[in-house]
C-alpha cells in the first residue's frame, strides 16, 4: 500500500493493536491503497483508508493525500466537517453517516484516535 506520510501509518498500526483488525485489500487491481477494516464478529466495516486526489474532496489542488474514512453519527457529519479544514463528509460513502479525515499530520493522533474509536463503537451493533 501506498502511505504518503507517517500520520496514517500511525493510524493503521493503531487500528491493528486496539481492534486487533488488519487491513483488507479488496480491491488491489483498481484501488491498491484502499484498505477496510472490519469488526471480526458482524464484519461491518469501521474504517476505509486510501490514498486519493485532493480534487475528490472539493479541494482545489490536484495532490495525493492520506485519508481515512470513519462512521459518525447522523446528520453530525455536516457540522463537524465545518469546523475544520481536514474534515470532510465522506469521499465515496454516505455523507450522512461518515466522515472522511485528511491525514498529514495537521490534526491530533490522539483526536484522529478518538474519532476511529466511535467508528467503532457506531458500528458494534
Amino acid at each position: 500500500m501506498y502511505m504518503k506520510n507517517t500520520q496514517i501509518k500511525t493510524a493503521i498500526e493503531y487500528i491493528k493493536t486496539e481492534y486487533t483488525a488488519e487491513p483488507e485489500f479488496l480491491w488491489p487491481d483498481r484501488y491498491p491503497s484502499y484498505a477496510v477494516f472490519r469488526h471480526g464478529d458482524n464484519k461491518k466495516w469501521f474504517a476505509l483508508v486510501a490514498t486519493i486526489s485532493s480534487k475528490s474532496l472539493g479541494l482545489k489542488e490536484d495532490e495525493m493525500i492520506d485519508v481515512i474514512n470513519l462512521k459518525f453519527d447522523k446528520n453530525q457529519t455536516y457540522n463537524f466537517a465545518e469546523t475544520s479544514d481536514h474534515i470532510f463528509p465522506a469521499y465515496h460513502m454516505n455523507k450522512n453517516h461518515w466522515i472522511t479525515i485528511w491525514l498529514d499530520g495537521t490534526l491530533s493522533d490522539e483526536l484522529i484516535f478518538e474519532l476511529i474509536k466511535k467508528s467503532y463503537l457506531l458500528t458494534d451493533k
